[in-house]
């Protein structure tokens, strides 16, 4: 049987079109020794999927972030509570590029 998997940093940009959900998987690129080759975040993989899809795979991801809170291996962001987005203290999250779509 044959396993297909693909590897992301994070996800850059998520956007509506053509009545489809996008998401564009970004992975981290350079040398964080090299001044001149910084860190960036750039795109590999999209991710296509419609909307029913998305709002699934979204409650799958709460619910993991819940998990991963009461585990001990992430924290919520200040001032926020365990069901919004988490702070890792990694790069990528500092860097993620923001969608003009939200």
């Amino acid at each position: 049987m044959e396993q297909n998997e693909v590897f992301a940093d994070g996800i850059g940009e998520i956007t509506l079109a053509g009545g489809m959900v996008r998401m564009d998987l970004v992975t981290l690129v350079g040398n964080q020794n090299d001044k001149e080759n910084p860190p960036k975040l750039q795109f590999c993989r999209r991710v296509v999927m419609p909307p029913d899809g998305f709002l699934r795979s979204f409650s799958a991801m709460e619910n993991l972030v819940k998990q991963l809170i009461e585990a001990g291996l992430v924290k919520p962001r200040d001032g926020e509570t365990g069901e919004n987005p988490v702070s890792t203290g990694d790069v990528a999250e500092t860097a993620a590029p923001k969608s003009p779509n939200f």
